[in-house]
Parts: structure tokens; C-alpha cells; sequence
């Protein structure tokens, strides 16, 4: 084949070669521009399209949005029992209602520990009107409707997810599940089981140990009251837990003035007439949580030690296995909430912080140049886990450090994780390290409110606490206004509180004692004694 080319081209004339450019260039220059890809284009086709350039001729004019302040106004009305409905507009045939209680673990004192958590797994049971689990998927699948229950410290939630036209439907299956559940004994043998195979897959099967160090931070640092009562149920516990003990610690904390009826999606005048007539429960007088038990339930920071010597190596299998580590966290009180200004800026000072795995898809944006990066994982080959966290509360606040590595670096990891603070509460961040902490911040803030179930828990939340909402543009200008003297300010007043320090793994022993690390760390406040690490 080749050899007939080449002869073909040997014999080929130029003059022939002449001609078939000439042919080639005419008929290039007789196409007529075809108007349905541009001005210049050349390519004839069928197609008729006006270039993009034009406004389309025969359609109305373009009416663009425009911002409106009232379109994202969450209402709020209370009923006659202290009920409180608050509700939000949002695009979409879909809602998300549901109810936050003031309830939850840290009001477990006088309760056996666990409550809240056989709560949570016995939601959207069988009540008075529906027989079984059953018949209550069969009704929620009728308006598309789907149901969840979450827990944390100081709250619990029940929330659904439904057409519009549905509504009525999942807020009396909602006062169902609230007031007037069965708590059958076949239920409560159930979330036995699934509660103890629960805590079991945290302990003994799951290789990232987060839920623990956090509940173990909370357990240190709160003296095992209040907020640092557990989040999961004790194993011992698990048997103890009966249908009359839930009973009763629903008859104490499940009254209409300690909850929010909320709906995002969803006509506000609908939702309080559909909240008086589900929710019109009266308050009952007797059990009114008083001001003595509020006091019984207020948190008080404390610090402590927790160490849990664990042998993980059975998470590490196969031809390549994951390395085998040691978990150390270590905890400071920080702001609540309702100090707004404080709150802000520990928040921009954990995301400046930020950190994350030894390994990260993605670049910047996932917080690559944040200092736990930079300074620790970078330059820590042994550390594989440095992570900074913020939870605040109504009274009290928790910033955290999780760290992971290899137990024979336990000692090492400490000694990283005081020269960290001691960067914080020597001088104040850099204006670029701030900006983009800030910025990450509050990109993270709009990105996840633009999900319908992460509005609908704001607006509970901050009702609950607040009585209002403020809005993401609220937060966002209080982010901007954080200058580096706040973030100098807050770090001192953190770490000068006594320190939780908690463990989990292999080779804890070879930590240098609490006393050691909280002196040190006390020591970074003071410029004569800085950086005397351990000496």
C-alpha cells in the first residue's frame, strides 16, 4: 500500500497538484456563512439557531431575581402552651419539618446514662394510632415522605422530609411519635441489640475512633456531668434501660415549652394551625423542669485526664495493611454561643487551624494550607491525624485537638501539639493565613445551607436557644469583622482553662504524665517561659 503512494505521488504532475489546491480554495470561499453558528462561521448546516451574541428576537423581555431581604424571613409564633412554630420559605415542592426538644444526654443526671440514645432508636415506632414500623413507612411512602432522629448533648430532633402536599400527613405523625408512643417490648429488646451492636462497631470495628474521642473529651473535661454525661449508652447500661424509665424522662423533658415545632418549605399560617391542632398538649405544672434543676444542669468545665489502653490491631489487615495507631486528644473550654463576638472568632480560629488526614483529595479549598497541614502533618511523617474542632453550647464550649499516630511518637505528638499553642498565644495570625480562614469559613457556612435539611436544624437550633434567627448574611459580616487580635485574644483566654486530656489506643504509658502537659502548656502564656518545652 505504501509503495502505491509513493508511486502515486512520483508520477502525480504538479500541475495537478496546482489544480486540486485551486478546486479545494474555491470551494471554500463560495460557502455562504451560515447565521446559526456565529457571524463567522463557515460550515453550512441545517440548523437555524441566532447567534448568542443576539437577544432572540419574538420572546417577552427578561425578568431577572432580585434580591429580597424578606424572601429568607423565618416567622415565629407561640401558642398558648409555649409551643414555638417557626418556619421559612424555600424553593421546591419538598418540606422539611420536624420538632427540636431542650433534652438529650446532658439532662441525664438524675436518669440512667442512655435514655436519649434508646430515644433516638425507638423513633417512628408504633404509637396509638399505627400498629407498627410498617404501617408507618407504608404512610410516609404516600407523600414521598422520608423520617429521622438525631440526639447530641443538649437536643433532640425529629425531622421529615415530604411533598407539600403532604404536610398534615407527617405532623400528625410527628405528635404521633412524640406523645404517644407504645415502646412495645419487642421494640425496646430491638434497640437493645442495635444499640450494643452500635457501640461495638465503634469500638472494635471501625478504624476511625472520632465519636469516641469526642464523647471522652466531653466525659475529661466536664467531669462526667452534664455535658460530659455519655452520648452513647454504656454498655452496663444497655439491660437497664425499660419502657418505664423512658416513660418518665419523656413526662420531664418532653413539654411543648421546651420544644420548636420548625418547617422549611412551608406556608407559616398552615403550620400553626396544623401546630394547634396536633401539638395543643397542656402544660403539665408538676413537671416543669425549676430553676433548681436548671442549676443541676449547668455546665461547669473542669478538665481531667481519661486514658482507655485499647489494642486496635485487628483494624489493620490484609496484604496492606493500615498502620496501627494511638488516638491523644486534648481539650480547652471555649465560648458558648450566646457570647456572639467570642463564638465567631474561636470559630475562625479552629478552621485557621483546620487539619485533617495524612491523605486529602483535592487542593486548597479542602484546607491544605491550614497550620495543622503545614506545621504538623507536613513535617510529621509518624503523624497521620491532626485535627482542630469547636462545639459550642448554651452556657459552655469545647475546642479540641484530635491526634494520631504511631504509638512509639505519642510522646513526640504531645510536644507538637503544645509548640502549636504556643504559635497561637504568642502573637496573632498573619493577615493572608486569617483572610483565607475566614473565607473557607464562611463558603463553608453558605455551602451547606443551600441543603433544606441544614436550614431546617438552624432555624430550630438557634429558636430554641435564641428565640430567633439570624440569618447566614449575619454570620457571614460577623466573620469578616474578626481582626487578629481577636484571634490573639480568644486563643489565651482558651488554653489558660485546665486542659481534658484523653487517650485511646496502644502505648499510652509512654504519654508524659497530665501534670507535665498542662504546666507546659500554662507556660506558653507567659513570653519568660515560652517555648520551655518539658524544661
Amino acid at each position: 500500500m505504501l509503495k502505491a503512494v509513493r508511486l502515486f505521488c512520483r508520477q502525480t504532475s504538479p500541475n495537478l497538484i496546482r489544480r486540486l489546491r485551486h478546486i479545494d480554495n474555491s470551494s471554500v470561499d463560495n460557502r455562504s456563512p451560515s447565521p446559526s453558528l456565529g457571524r463567522d462561521s463557515t460550515i453550512s448546516t441545517v440548523y437555524n439557531f441566532p447567534a448568542l451574541s443576539k437577544s432572540p428576537s419574538g420572546l417577552p423581555s427578561v425578568k431577572y431575581a432580585v434580591a429580597d431581604a424578606n424572601r429568607y424571613e423565618t416567622n415565629v409564633t407561640t401558642l398558648d402552651n409555649g409551643l414555638r412554630i417557626a418556619s421559612e420559605k424555600f424553593f421546591g415542592d419538598f418540606c422539611t419539618v420536624g420538632v427540636i426538644i431542650s433534652g438529650g444526654p446532658r439532662f441525664e443526671g438524675k436518669y440512667t446514662s442512655g435514655v436519649s440514645h434508646f430515644l433516638e432508636k425507638l423513633a417512628f415506632m408504633s404509637t396509638q394510632k399505627y400498629e407498627n414500623r410498617e404501617q408507618i413507612i407504608d404512610s410516609l411512602h404516600e407523600v414521598n415522605a422520608i423520617c429521622d432522629c438525631q440526639t447530641s448533648r443538649d437536643i433532640i430532633i425529629y425531622a421529615l422530609s415530604c411533598r407539600t402536599s403532604g404536610l398534615e400527613r407527617v405532623i400528625e405523625l410527628l405528635s404521633e411519635t412524640i406523645f404517644r408512643p407504645k415502646l412495645l417490648p419487642e421494640e425496646i429488646e430491638g434497640t437493645q441489640a442495635a444499640i450494643f451492636n452500635e457501640i461495638d462497631d465503634l469500638k472494635n470495628r471501625r478504624y476511625d475512633p472520632t465519636p469516641l474521642i469526642t464523647d471522652m473529651i466531653h466525659a475529661a473535661g466536664y467531669k462526667n456531668k452534664t455535658l460530659g454525661l455519655p452520648k452513647y449508652t454504656p454498655v452496663d447500661n444497655i439491660a437497664r434501660i425499660d419502657a418505664s424509665l423512658i416513660k418518665s424522662y419523656m413526662k420531664d423533658f418532653y413539654q411543648p415549652e421546651r420544644m420548636v415545632l420548625a418547617g422549611v418549605g412551608v406556608d407559616h399560617q398552615q403550620l400553626v394551625d396544623l401546630g394547634k391542632k396536633y401539638f395543643s398538649v397542656p402544660k403539665n405544672e408538676k413537671k416543669i423542669i425549676d430553676e433548681q434543676t436548671s442549676n443541676d444542669n449547668k455546665a461547669v468545665w473542669t478538665g481531667g485526664v481519661l486514658m482507655e489502653e485499647i489494642d486496635r490491631s485487628h483494624l489493620s489487615f490484609g496484604a496492606d495493611p493500615l498502620p496501627e495507631i494511638a488516638h491523644i486528644g486534648l481539650g480547652f473550654e471555649a465560648p458558648s454561643h450566646k457570647e456572639e463576638h467570642e463564638f465567631v472568632s474561636a470559630c475562625v480560629l479552629s478552621q485557621l487551624l483546620g487539619g485533617g488526614g495524612s491523605f486529602s483529595a483535592g487542593g486548597p479549598g479542602k484546607g491544605l494550607y491550614s497550620r495543622f497541614y503545614t506545621n504538623v502533618l507536613n513535617r510529621n511523617e509518624e503523624i497521620k491525624t491532626a485535627i482542630s474542632y469547636n462545639q459550642a453550647y448554651t452556657d459552655s464550649g469545647c475546642l479540641y485537638f484530635h491526634f494520631g499516630g504511631y504509638p512509639s511518637y505519642l510522646r513526640n505528638m504531645t510536644d507538637v501539639a503544645i509548640r502549636e499553642i504556643g504559635y497561637l498565644v504568642s502573637h496573632p495570625p498573619e493577615t493572608v493565613e486569617l483572610e483565607r480562614a475566614k473565607t473557607q469559613l464562611q463558603s463553608m457556612l453558605f455551602m451547606n445551607l443551600e441543603q433544606r435539611p441544614v436550614v431546617f436544624e438552624d432555624v430550630a437550633r438557634q429558636v430554641l436557644f435564641v428565640g430567633k434567627r439570624q440569618q447566614a448574611e449575619y454570620y457571614f459580616n460577623r466573620i469578616r469583622r474578626v481582626q487578629p487580635e481577636d484571634i490573639h485574644k480568644v486563643a489565651r483566654r482558651i488554653f489558660s482553662t485546665p486542659l481534658a486530656l484523653v487517650g485511646l489506643g496502644k502505648g499510652l504509658n509512654n504519654m508524659r504524665s497530665y501534670g507535665q502537659i498542662s504546666d507546659t502548656i500554662q507556660r506558653q502564656l507567659s513570653p519568660s517561659t515560652r517555648w520551655r518545652i518539658f524544661g
